[in-house]
């Protein structure tokens, strides 16, 4: 299709833009999360691969979000029905996929970075070409994403980052960066030159616009306005049914009763659910933009000034503000809170939004203590608990992007036995993946996974056999630390750990892709 493209004379390419985005609209249907972003950039897709020479060209763009046009064009129009389900392309940018994905993407913010790289390679091994960087001014919000421009700004190379501004990532756009004159302004501060579009939807228009920056020597930024089209509602959640639900109404409870709360998000409240909260409680639910780090380490200096901050983040997400939870949290012992959603395998999305890695790496900072509900019901019980009586350092509320079971909320504890009968063999897990497993014969659920609760030593003690259930990678976490406690304890018995392998597993659901690494004969 990109030789098809590249033969056409201008005056054809409104028509054929057109007629690729009927064609993608009919492979995906709108239940596909993103297609919006993608329709957005329809045009500004098309202009891109009718005037640079790609793959040789160097295209990145950020996220993925806006990539469904991109791989039509690039030879996957006939797999975009089996986007995102087992066994069928990525939702993302991925290199294994196809030589025009130059860059694989999941994350906000990096493509400028990337870009960077590119350049410095580009400088050694003398080569000259067109390298491109596609940006949306959410992604534009992210340190990474200024921290980038800085540099690259002073190589003097020739490239052009290219900011598609729809006002809008998941959640609206926030910051004072976000007008064509503050755009302007600052890219020009740093060394670059600045080009507004306000056509860009304007396929024509585009490829005018994209040949006369590509002409000009040194870092070129073109900002154009788009308008992605509103194809799906707002994210709801049938009564008692999510974790997301349960977290959305308790919190909106526990706003009714208790002032003193503030709730900070890097641009994740829509996609859990809190977008309503957010209405009514503005003050209260602080959208930072997506800025994971600043986001942890704001949280962190409203409790050093006294207050009571929760911090709303993906699991994943989570992984890009590590060293701000080591040092600017757990170091100084600050209360804050985190309700950190889509922990465990997560579904369509993939390798780059499974939350399978949290577990391992909290277990291992000083003073972190973290919970894990089984069900809907547990969630409420800690998040009233914590509302309750608030907490003496940081702590972390682990659910999956999962459905569960409603029920009448009970009071929350740091255990529970699911079932006790005779025998020498003890399950133990945790989360979510508790209350899928049947066949336990004496199974403990540890709703706090760290740190343990007095007496699971004693109870250890009771048994040959430990097995330990976990929806994380198993070498810290859960099973690392009952391995840990079992040696200090000179445990004679045998620890068996249920875990998933330590690789990047691929989108699919999250039953079937338990199932399928490591749960199959337990769920």
């Amino acid at each position: 299709m990109i030789a098809e493209l590249r033969a056409l004379e201008p005056t054809q390419l409104e028509s054929f833009t057109n007629s690729l985005v009927e064609q993608v609209v009919a492979a995906v249907t709108d239940k596909i999360p993103h297609l919006e972003s993608s329709l957005a950039v329809a045009e500004l897709t098309v202009a891109l691969h009718y005037v640079l020479n790609t793959p040789e060209d160097v295209l990145v763009w950020d996220v993925g979000h806006q990539a469904y046009l991109h791989k039509a064009l690039t030879g996957r129009m006939d797999e975009l029905a089996n986007m995102r389900k087992p066994g069928g392309i990525s939702g993302f940018l991925s290199r294994a996929e196809s030589s025009y994905d130059f860059f694989g993407a999941g994350h906000a913010s990096t493509s400028i970075s990337a870009l960077t790289g590119v350049c410095l390679a580009d400088q050694i091994a003398k080569r000259t070409r067109h390298r491109v960087a596609v940006i949306g001014d959410g992604s534009l919000t992210g340190g990474q994403s200024f921290e980038a421009l800085n540099h690259l700004g002073t190589l003097g190379a020739d490239v052009l980052v290219i900011i598609n501004d729809n006002e809008g990532s998941i959640d609206p756009t926030v910051g004072a960066l976000h007008n064509e004159q503050s755009y302007g302004t600052y890219m020009q501060s740093l060394g670059w030159h600045y080009t507004f579009l306000e056509q860009g939807n304007d396929v024509r228009a585009l490829v005018d616009a994209l040949q006369q920056v590509l002409a000009q020597p040194g870092p070129q930024t073109l900002h154009i306005k788009t308008k992605r089209p509103d194809l799906s509602p707002p994210k709801s959640y049938k009564p008692g049914t999510t974790f997301q639900w349960w977290a959305a109404e308790t919190v909106a409870a526990i706003f009714e009763s208790t002032s003193d709360i503030q709730i900070l998000s890097p641009a994740m409240f829509a996609g859990s659910g809190f977008a309503p909260l957010r209405e009514r409680y503005a003050d209260r639910l602080i959208d930072t933009g997506i800025n994971e780090a600043h986001t942890v380490t704001t949280a962190a200096g409203i409790a050093a000034a006294g207050g009571r901050p929760w911090v709303h983040i993906y699991s994943t997400f989570l992984q890009r503000a590590f060293d701000q939870i080591i040092h600017d949290i757990a170091l100084q012992q600050l209360p804050v809170v985190f309700l950190v959603d889509r922990a465990g395998l997560v579904g369509s999305d993939g390798p780059t939004h499974h939350g399978v890695f949290d577990a391992d790496f909290l277990m291992n900072i000083p003073g972190v203590t973290v919970w894990s509900p089984r069900n809907g019901n547990e969630l409420q019980g800690m998040l009233l608990e914590v509302a309750a009586r608030p907490v003496a350092g940081p702590l972390f509320i682990r659910y999956p992007k999962a459905r569960t079971e409603g029920g009448t909320p009970t009071d929350f504890c740091t255990h529970e036995w699911l079932k006790k009968s005779d025998g020498s063999s003890l399950w133990v897990s945790t989360g979510a993946l508790s209350d899928l497993m049947k066949n336990g014969v004496n199974h403990l659920h540890l709703a706090q996974n760290w740190p343990f609760f007095d007496g699971f030593g004693t109870i250890l003690s009771d048994f040959e056999e430990i097995h330990v259930f976990e929806e994380s990678t198993g070498l810290g976490g859960l099973a690392g630390a009952v391995k840990a406690l079992m040696a200090e304890l000179d445990h004679p018995g045998k620890c068996i750990t249920h875990k998933l392998p330590i690789e990047f597993i691929e989108h699919g659901p999250r039953l079937q892709l338990l199932r399928e690494h490591g749960f199959n004969n337990l769920l």
